[in-house]
């Protein structure tokens, strides 16, 4: 199994178990070993928590660009659909009504393909 394959929820909440985990045993390591104040502990959350936050910022950006590439992707085909339809209007008579009808059909089965969440194996 991939790190792909996991929810972006699951991710999230097992990330925030860890580090809240991992301060605490620091936490408590720090008060059994160094008998020191509380300063230590709050320099190393504030590092974690900037990594957290660091590590969302990236997550963000990365998706943002999938998301800017793939609406670019749609808005192209979108018109690549459009002008094919345009062309094919001003076929000879026959074959204009066939072309269309093939347009149409494809725009069918591409609608069919995107409303369909496909499996993992498939």
């Amino acid at each position: 199994m991939q790190f792909a394959d996991y929810s972006l929820a699951f991710i999230f909440l097992a990330s925030v178990v860890v580090l809240v985990a991992s301060s605490e045993v620091g936490r408590r390591y720090c008060r059994l070993e160094h008998r020191q104040g509380r300063e230590d502990v709050s320099t190393v959350e504030a590092s974690i928590l900037g990594l957290l936050a660091l590590m969302i910022g990236f997550t963000f950006a990365l998706s943002l660009a999938r998301f800017e590439a793939r609406r670019e992707a749609v808005l192209r085909e979108a018109n690549a659909i459009g002008t094919t339809a345009l062309r094919a209007r001003m076929l000879p008579a026959p074959h204009n009504t066939q072309c269309l009808t093939l347009l149409k059909e494809y725009v069918r089965l591409r609608l069919d393909v995107t409303r369909h969440d496909p499996e993992p194996s498939e």
